[in-house]
């Protein structure tokens, strides 16, 4: 008699069903995953409402009492085990996919389920690379990290969305690296939307735009102007355009008063505000791909799902070589730049695309045939092919020990 199959479970910190949680990326995840039959359902974790704001205060109040540093309530025990209660007896005996880096202690501990990591970085990386462990205090962020070492070592198989994080998996937490796997994430754009561009857009685009005689249009996407590096792109842009440049930037997600005062008024930057990509998506996709090259010149980026929406609308990018980024730029359609890089040379990176025709129409053109591995279902489409690995092992077939071996090299 055959076995009933498993249930398999998205989990995050909030709900894998609601497109807000984790800037959209469970719930993109989840859309695709279901739709591949490589995923049943997700999990409903919330931590909206009242109660859950209590508990985080009486939490902080209490951590300030002890001495220590308010903050971290999310990786302490309690939360952990207060969020998963509801759920615990649902996935008990299923698979169960976290995006977030702990799972309960009482999950851990539950050899009836399957447990996976879909993460974009370790909560040491976290912790000392975006520089959060002052903000927490250090006892927290030591516990945290020893229940997230015990969560790698009970999982059946970490999923990372970069090498960097793969290093990390392996070097910090003593990870087997046959355990490790790196799979980039795909860009958080819904499929009928973008099959719907694809039709109206893309052809008339790739038709027309290398003979278009206008200037070189650059588009960045991003909240906060700091970390993304929206004010090195502004400086650069001014050089240039200073040298006679005629290149032109759209700036989405980003409201202009934020930034400092000089660089609010650079000359050829066109200020679109926020396009919610759910409920304006025919905008936010049409004002992606009218322009040429997708910038984000990021100090700190565990990943870099911009690089993804971008790459999917076959734009070539400009990027900073920072954590994880790089692998989420596809090769032969993007120009990677050292954080350290000036003003002054990313200038003359933008000077050199607007006057070399042949080397940026080579970039679109490897951007727009690559554009469908920026997308969830290719994501998916390699996650299946790792479970079906692991379904070798388990039946003690001959394993695919040459994709493991390539899989490994892709990592580190």
């Amino acid at each position: 008699m055959q076995a009933k199959p498993r249930r398999r479970f998205l989990a995050a910190v909030g709900d894998s069903n609601n497109p807000v949680t984790w800037s959209g990326i469970p719930f993109h995840f989840l859309q695709a995953a279901r739709a591949a039959g490589l995923l049943d359902e997700g999990l409903p974790l919330s931590t909206d409402g009242r109660v859950w704001q209590a508990r985080r205060v009486a939490w902080n109040l209490s951590r300030v009492f002890k001495g220590d540093r308010r903050g971290g309530y999310q990786y302490s025990e309690s939360f952990l085990e207060r969020l998963w209660r509801p759920v615990r007896n649902s996935v008990q005996g299923g698979i169960v996919v976290n995006c977030f880096q702990l799972f309960a202690p009482s999950i851990v501990r539950d050899q009836t389920v399957e447990k996976w990591f879909f993460i974009d970085q370790t909560l040491q990386q976290l912790f000392d690379y975006y520089e959060q462990r002052p903000l927490i205090g250090r006892r927290i962020a030591h516990e945290s990290i020893a229940r997230e070492r015990e969560g790698y070592h009970a999982a059946r198989g970490i999923i990372v969305h970069s090498r960097w994080a793969a290093r990390s998996v392996v070097n910090d937490y003593g990870v087997s690296p046959e355990r490790v796997y790196t799979v980039m994430p795909g860009a958080n754009i819904d499929p009928t939307e973008y099959a719907r561009w694809e039709k109206d857009e893309e052809q008339h685009r790739a038709a027309n735009i290398e003979h278009e005689q206008r200037p070189l249009r650059l588009v960045f996407v991003g909240k906060y102007w700091h970390r993304k590096g929206l004010d090195r792109l502004l400086g650069a842009l001014a050089l240039a355009r200073r040298r006679g440049s005629l290149a032109t930037l759209r700036v989405i997600g980003c409201r202009r008063e934020t930034l400092p005062a000089h660089l609010r008024n650079t000359e050829g930057v066109e200020w679109s505000g926020f396009l919610d990509k759910r409920n304006e998506a025919h905008a936010f996709l049409c004002a992606l791909g009218e322009c040429d090259i997708g910038c984000l010149l990021s100090r700190a980026e565990a990943g870099g799902i911009a690089f993804r929406e971008y790459h999917a609308l076959g734009l070539p990018v400009i990027g900073t070589d920072t954590g994880g980024a790089p692998d989420h730029m596809l090769p032969g359609a993007s120009v990677i730049v050292s954080t350290n890089s000036t003003d002054e040379e990313i200038s003359r990176i933008i000077m050199d695309l607007e006057r070399d025709g042949a080397r940026l129409k080579a970039l679109r053109k490897s951007a727009r045939q690559q554009r469908h591995l920026a997308l969830w279902d290719e994501t998916v489409r390699k996650i299946k092919l790792i479970w079906a690995d692991c379904a070798e092992d388990d039946s003690n077939s001959q394993p695919l020990e040459r994709e493991r071996q390539a899989q490994y090299q892709i990592q580190l």
